[in-house]
């Protein structure tokens, strides 16, 4: 089984980086196969039907495709920007629709987010859990969330929460 991992920040010292990679680091432990998907590599250019037209769909959003459909399980880490997805994800999931077989049809997709705020990035996986079944993902009811969010705090999460989380879908 293998797990893509993916987060919604590009910001160096983001919090939902840092958990991204503590769910990868229990997976890991815990046997799985996992691949952490750098969000700098989810950058494309706004979702737009004349540029698409013109130019295709981005050779990166291509990359993030394969990784998709290579993978068994997808764990989305998202902050929460002004209560809900921030613009870099929801665009990258826009654009993976595009191709010609959208790769998250059938697929298993785990919710995680962390914020400084006190719940946890919670109203942006609601709204992340409506896109994902637009796309016909299967997504997992029971979130990861860390509120009140820090290094430490991240650091913290009891693994074995950790692991109930990532055995949804199995």
């Amino acid at each position: 089984m293998s797990v893509l991992i993916l987060a919604g920040s590009s910001r160096t010292e983001s919090l939902n980086r840092k958990l991204q990679q503590r769910i990868a680091d229990v997976a890991e432990a815990d046997g799985r196969a996992c691949y952490v998907y750098a969000a700098e590599e989810l950058d494309a250019p706004i979702y737009n039907g004349d540029d698409e037209q013109e130019n295709g769909v981005p050779s990166n959003t291509q990359k993030l495709a394969t990784a998709i459909s290579d993978a068994t399980k997808i764990v989305i880490v998202t902050p929460e920007y002004n209560s809900s997805i921030p613009a870099l994800l929801k665009n990258a999931i826009d654009w993976t629709t595009r191709l010609e077989q959208n790769p998250w049809v059938g697929k298993n997709v785990l919710l995680a987010g962390a914020s400084p705020g006190r719940l946890g990035a919670m109203r942006a996986m609601t709204h992340l859990m409506v896109v994902m079944g637009a796309v016909q993902s299967w997504v997992a009811p029971m979130f990861l969330s860390c509120p009140q969010a820090s290094a430490q705090a991240i650091n913290n999460l009891d693994d074995e929460q950790i692991r109930a989380f990532l055995r949804q879908g199995d």
